[in-house]
């Protein structure tokens, strides 16, 4: 049983549900899931959704409000957030329920009800259980989104397992058409995203470290997709960063399943930089994010050098 009766109350109020920072598409199609089957629900995206996340949300056509209320008279629902950090700005409310997905959930205030399943390769496969829990029906609209979700949280099915495949397939028998899903996320890209990516490979600079490969590459956007280009052409471990004028920025990174198979964790190593920096981090062990303050070049130089430790530490 993932509910207990307080977090069921409290799916009967309002609710908000509110995506983590540069939404991706596991975020948004969890929200668009429970979007669709609750009617008392808004969707807060404070801090931009990335360009797989937008397209999910523009085709399968939902209302996103992008400035959240200070306060909330009902439910705050964050979803795959960690940490209030990974999040937008939180509005006080009656009750803060968080639902995710990765291996450490820390920082929510007293009286967070939260729903951890880290063995879970998407948070969006997390929803369709709770949505089955409260006894309510799968429309077609909530199960393309979440077969959305749970397609790009696991690499396209790359990472996987056997409750992955069981809770595609309930999604597949409750309407979802996986070729279109297919269609949504992997359609032709905008011009800007393909230039984006071609100048992450000219800028890319990169290490030998024993058998295994470190690349770097610095963009205005597209990171995420641009650290997946890396481990395509060839590397084993991908950072790629950016920033703003204001001194934010943003890493994004991947590696291989070869190394993780090995025991390389990037979320750990993004920890680290948490923990000296500040800011926020997150993900898994071959695909995590950080989010902070300083200079992109020397925050990825930082990460890189923790890649190097990890892998002298690997067998």
């Amino acid at each position: 049983m993932l509910l207990n009766d307080k977090i069921k109350k409290a799916f009967k109020n309002d609710l908000l549900l509110v995506v983590h920072h540069h939404a991706d598409v596991d975020s948004i199609a969890s929200a668009i899931g429970l979007n669709s089957v609750f009617e008392n629900s808004t969707i807060s995206a404070s801090d931009g959704i990335s360009s797989h996340g937008q397209k999910v949300a523009n085709i399968i056509d939902v209302e996103i409000m992008e400035k959240p209320p200070k306060t909330w008279d009902g439910t705050v629902i964050a979803l795959d957030s960690p940490n209030p950090e990974h999040c937008g700005p939180i509005p006080k409310a009656k009750q803060i329920v968080v639902i995710d997905h990765h291996t450490k959930i820390e920082g929510w205030p007293k009286g967070t009800e939260i729903i951890h399943q880290p063995q879970r390769t998407s948070t969006a496969e997390i929803i369709l259980d709770v949505i089955a829990e409260l006894g309510l029906d799968i429309t077609k609209k909530c199960a393309t989104a979440l077969l959305c979700g749970i397609y790009t949280d696991t690499g396209q099915f790359r990472h996987a397992n056997r409750e992955t495949f069981t809770a595609a397939s309930k999604l597949a028998k409750a309407g979802a058409d996986p070729q279109e899903v297919i269609n949504i996320l992997d359609s032709e890209r905008p011009l800007i995203q393909k230039t984006t990516f071609l100048k992450a490979a000219q800028r890319m600079k990169w290490i030998q470290e024993g058998k295994w490969i470190i690349a770097q590459s610095i963009v205005g956007s597209f990171e995420s997709g641009s650290a997946r280009l890396l481990i395509v052409l060839g590397a084993d471990v991908a950072l790629v960063s950016s920033g703003n004028k204001k001194g934010e920025m943003r890493l994004s990174t991947r590696a291989s399943n070869r190394i993780v198979s090995q025991g390389f964790n990037l979320t750990t190593i993004l920890e680290k930089i948490t923990d000296m920096n500040g800011g926020s981090a997150g993900g898994h062990p071959g695909a995590a994010g950080y989010n902070g303050k300083g200079d992109p070049e020397a925050i990825s130089n930082i990460a890189k050098q923790n890649c190097i430790d990890s892998i002298r530490q690997l067998p």
